[in-house]
């Protein structure tokens, strides 16, 4: 048995804050939303679009575990997302809400 390792990035913090609501889903078919292997965290779940589902709560090395964990309720810092949320997605993502980041 051969293992690999792939590395990612030390993962980024989209959450606003430590409220939040996060279930358990497989990544497996979301190939296309990879980048080397990886999708990363912050990425609107299945797509960014009206059937959006969650937000990637960390980075997925697809190889490795597929199964990844997606934010259903919570505030987002939608500034630190990989790609903005399209209107659809945030119509979708009712229970979600997306912040800006405020570094002060």
């Amino acid at each position: 048995m051969k293992f690999t390792e792939t590395a990612v990035a030390g993962g980024i913090e989209i959450l606003a804050n430590s409220h939040y609501t996060a279930i358990p889903y497989d990544c497996t078919e979301l190939s296309n939303l990879a980048q080397s292997g990886v999708i990363p965290a912050g990425t609107v779940i299945p797509s960014n679009d009206a059937q959006a589902l969650g937000v990637l709560l960390s980075d997925v090395a697809l190889d490795e575990n597929p199964n990844g964990t997606i934010v259903i309720r919570g505030c987002v810092n939608k500034d630190k997302l990989p790609a903005a949320p399209d209107e659809a997605a945030v119509t979708a993502l009712k229970d979600i809400t997306f912040l800006p980041f405020d570094e002060e």
